[in-house]
């Protein structure tokens, strides 16, 4: 009785029976794969619940921010546990949007109307790897402290804003007593409440323009209703992804800062990697030429051209992408259907290649701990993973695209392998020959 006057009682102020019977009625993607972006939505409600709990006990200065941190993993097994979710949290937000985009990117989701949205997807994933970069640099410990003097030296190699952007950020010059300050205030309001408003741009979009579905039939909309069949699909998502979380949290320390001890300008650990979606940054600048210039009486030092111009052009040519692949497909036309990755090659081609430059350079940031490892020279790693970086790609793309070609051609639009027909025909001599035909 007590929820029936409750109910009664909103929807004649409200009128939220109509809008919860159309809520309850919706429906939501019934393929696995739509469930990738859940498992970064749920991710980043874990990274806010324990990011929340752990503002409590950081102290966001220059001496007391090792302290916190070292000190209450120690003492508190509570704290020690929340901030192992918190940083796996992280992790697997940015693994789930980055597998998510992939999705779209090979079966073209991408495409008119949902360009925008496309562009939400990529902001969300630079942001959700911008707070896992300054969330792990805040202990202030030897890793991340490494970490933030290789981040300031290439905000130092900008052109004119360089200089005055890193003695903002450091208050001074680097480090400076500013630096956690900052770095607190831009992790724990700045990131989250942006990629808080990108999901509920994301969410409101995906509402309005409706999901899209691998069945080729525009005029039916597959799936399930929200209720009670994608309700109960997705609160299972949710503690899949919270039960996942914790047993790597549990089994699984990830950046042990007591180990590492308080930042020192003269110390550096071995090994000094940091986590693997700012990894490929960090091979980059590995793998980068030693080239200097000078233009207009301004330098730009070597850092610049991989740790600028190349995140800069791969993050343009992401956002672009749908008006590119639009360009080259000569295809504008409004579509609710998802294409198989194998009806556009190019296409596979172009993301094995990004896939394979990105793993190449994740690699190449570990190439002083793996030539420790072989024995061998570490300027002949730094050789190989250049020319793989600049050949090996290539390859690797042409061979992807080559291959779906092939699948084209052996499978049908719908997916399946294409019925093999043999047709007997009667030759000269009274007999028999096979002829292979096409299935009708």
């Amino acid at each position: 009785m007590i929820v029936r006057r409750v109910g009664r009682f909103f929807d004649e102020r409200l009128g939220s029976d109509a809008w919860i019977r159309a809520a309850c009625a919706k429906i939501y993607p019934d393929h696995w794969s739509f469930y990738l972006g859940e498992f970064a939505l749920y991710s980043f409600v874990l990274l806010v619940a324990t990011g929340i709990w752990l503002t409590f006990i950081f102290q966001p200065t220059a001496g007391g921010a090792f302290d916190s941190v070292a000190g209450v993993t120690r003492a508190t097994p509570v704290a020690y546990l929340m901030r192992q979710v918190h940083h796996w949290s992280a992790v697997v937000f940015v693994a789930a949007i980055l597998v998510h985009m992939a999705r779209i990117f090979f079966t073209a989701a991408f495409r008119k109307p949902r360009e925008i949205n496309w562009v939400v997807g990529i902001s969300m994933l630079i942001l959700a790897s911008l707070t896992g970069f300054t969330g792990y640099s805040l202990p202030d410990d030897a890793l991340s402290g490494t970490g933030l003097r290789i981040a300031n030296s290439v905000l130092l190699s900008l052109p004119l804003v360089g200089g005055w952007g890193a003695a903002l950020l450091n208050g001074g010059s680097y480090p400076g007593p500013e630096l956690i300050p900052h770095l607190y205030t831009i992790h724990a309001y700045f990131l989250p409440v942006t990629i808080g408003a990108l999901l509920a741009l994301h969410l409101a979009l995906l509402t309005y323009q409706k999901h899209t579905q691998f069945v080729p039939d525009p005029a039916r909309v597959v799936g399930r209703r929200f209720w009670p069949d994608y309700a109960l699909r997705t609160l299972a998502a949710f503690f899949a992804t919270v039960a996942v979380t914790l047993i790597l949290a549990s089994a699984i320390e990830i950046n042990p800062v007591a180990d590492y001890g308080r930042y020192h300008d003269w110390t550096i650990p071995n090994p000094a990697v940091p986590d693997w979606y700012a990894a490929w940054l960090e091979g980059a600048l590995r793998l980068g030429p030693a080239l200097e210039l000078r233009i207009a009486g301004h330098p730009i030092p070597a850092v610049f051209w991989p740790g600028v111009v190349l995140p800069g052009l791969v993050i343009a040519l992401l956002v672009a992408w749908p008006w590119i692949d639009k360009r080259i497909s000569r295809d504008d036309a409004a579509t609710d259907v998802l294409a198989p990755a194998t009806t556009a090659p190019w296409r596979v081609g172009v993301g094995a290649a990004l896939i394979a430059a990105g793993l190449v350079l994740t690699l190449a940031a570990s190439d002083d701990q793996q030539a420790r490892a072989l024995h061998v020279d570490v300027r002949a790693l730094v050789n190989l993973y250049r020319g793989l970086f600049a050949f090996g790609t290539i390859a690797a793309g042409i061979a992807a695209a080559a291959i779906a070609r092939e699948l084209r051609v052996r499978y049908d639009e719908r997916g399946h392998e294409a019925e093999r027909v043999v047709a007997l025909r009667r030759n000269a001599e009274g007999g028999f020959d096979e002829e292979e035909t096409k299935p009708a």
